[in-house]
């Protein structure tokens, strides 16, 4: 699969502010153009009808008697107006009967006003030129005598309106650079706290729990590094929960009790279990001819390969108690696989002791003897003991059969009850069974040894 293209975060907070600030500078110059433009047109307009009202009403009389010397007086009076280029006057046939300048060069004289009242005035606009043509026509009374036109240039005003969008842009262009460097600024600032999370995080993914990083302000940042730092204590403790837990239960036991705590019950419950006994033969005569150090030395060195051997299949240690320790299968939820589990863990632990009775032997150190006794039934499950000390485990009959199977276990015996037999399936090889007398029990139990698997 193809690599998706990656942009840094850096890079994108820098490009989307200066594409911000780039496009306010180029909508913002857009604007004052347009409303230049605009304003300029009203004024051009307002102007134009202000002269154009004072002419026509100055050129009435010399235009009704001929009187061409005045009209090109008064012409060339009002054509001092700042923006005016050229008035002229028509008269009632559309001969010319003055004009402020002689010759004019554009063909514009063509256009007439419209004749539908006194007040009514006509524009029309040169863009080429940038002229605007303003006309109206001149009454004596209620009778049309002729036109007065009027031609401003908005060159003045074109030179105003580019003074100011220079200095705009000029503006303009120093904020831009301003707002580059804010960018610059504020990318760095937001993406050095978040690329060191992102490197805690990495680190912390390959389970170093010592970070602790210092937050860089009083804001949202500041308070996901607090975050930050508050779960990896929390994944850290999580973590030695999880690794104390795996000391009792399998690694795969240990994952579902972290993922579904209600598993572990704060009271007692009744469920099926299977418990699994084994205990050293001999015991007190093996104590009693070894020193404190050799005794704990050979317990320490059996027990690190069956515990592990009991973890593996699924099981947990719940109690080790000197010479012997209980394994439970079942805890804190039965599955149907564990009593065919419970009998291969078993035979793995015969094979786990008598490894390391070779071991021991090539170095010529003392062995121990192993007698295990398993069955299955109901037993009560919960938290037992104290507010100082609790235990999670299992009472009842069924682990005090199973206590008493392990003790009538010979050297390498491996004693199963006839129940366990049943449940777990076909793929094993048992003696014959036999009765058993069990205290406690008002009847005997059925009982044959495991041999090993077919």
């Amino acid at each position: 699969m193809r690599k998706a293209f990656r942009i840094g975060l850096f890079l994108k907070i820098f490009l989307l502010s200066s594409a911000v600030s780039l496009i306010s500078l180029v909508g913002g110059y857009w604007l004052l153009e347009k409303q230049m433009v605009s304003r300029v047109s009203r004024i051009l307009k307002s102007e134009s009808q202000l002269v154009l009202d004072q002419l026509a009403h100055a050129v009435a009389i010399p235009i009704i008697s001929d009187d061409r010397l005045t009209i090109n007086d008064l012409l060339r009076t009002f054509s001092l107006q700042n923006g005016v280029k050229e008035i002229f006057v028509k008269g009632k046939d559309g001969k010319i009967l003055g004009d402020s300048i002689k010759g004019h060069p554009l063909d514009i004289r063509g256009y007439t006003p419209s004749k539908n009242g006194e007040t009514k005035i006509f524009f029309h606009h040169f863009e080429q030129f940038h002229y605007d043509l303003a006309s109206k026509t001149v009454f004596f009374g209620n009778i049309p005598i002729g036109t007065i036109s009027i031609v401003f240039s908005d060159k003045p005003y074109r030179v105003i309106r580019n003074e100011i969008l220079s200095s705009f842009l000029v503006l303009g262009l120093a904020g831009l650079i301003l707002s580059l460097g804010g960018a610059l600024f504020l990318s760095r600032f937001l993406t050095r706290p978040i690329k060191t999370l992102h490197q805690a995080t990495q680190s912390l993914m390959g389970g170093d729990f010592s970070l602790q990083l210092t937050p860089s302000s009083h804001d949202e940042l500041g308070d996901l590094t607090e975050g930050f730092n508050q779960m990896v204590k929390e994944l850290h403790h999580k973590e030695l929960l999880q690794n104390a837990l795996i000391r009792y239960v399998s690694h795969d036991m240990a994952e579902r009790i972290l993922l579904n705590p209600d598993l572990i019950h704060l009271g007692g419950i009744r469920q099926e279990v299977v418990v699994l006994f084994a205990d050293i033969r001999d015991f007190t005569r093996l104590s009693n001819i070894l020193s404190p150090e050799q005794t704990v030395a050979i317990l320490n060195e059996y027990y690190d390969s069956l515990i592990r051997v009991v973890l593996d299949h699924q099981g947990s240690v719940n109690n080790i108690m000197g010479d012997g320790f209980m394994a439970v299968f079942g805890i804190p939820e039965f599955l149907p696989d564990h009593p065919r589990i419970a009998l291969n863990c078993a035979i793995a632990l015969r094979h786990a002791i008598l490894a390391c009775s070779k071991s021991r032997m090539e170095r010529n150190l003392p062995i121990a003897e192993f007698g295990m006794g398993l069955h299955i039934g109901d037993g009560i499950v919960g938290n037992i003991g104290s507010g100082m000390r609790m235990e999670y485990t299992v009472v009842g009959q069924t682990v005090n059969v199973a206590s008493r199977l392990e003790t009538l276990a010979q050297p390498s015996d491996i004693l199963v009850s006839l129940d366990l037999r049943h449940r777990a399936g076909g793929d094993f090889t048992f003696s014959e069974d036999y009765p058993v007398a069990i205290k406690g029990l008002d009847k005997e139990i059925r009982v044959c040894q495991l041999l090993e698997k077919t």
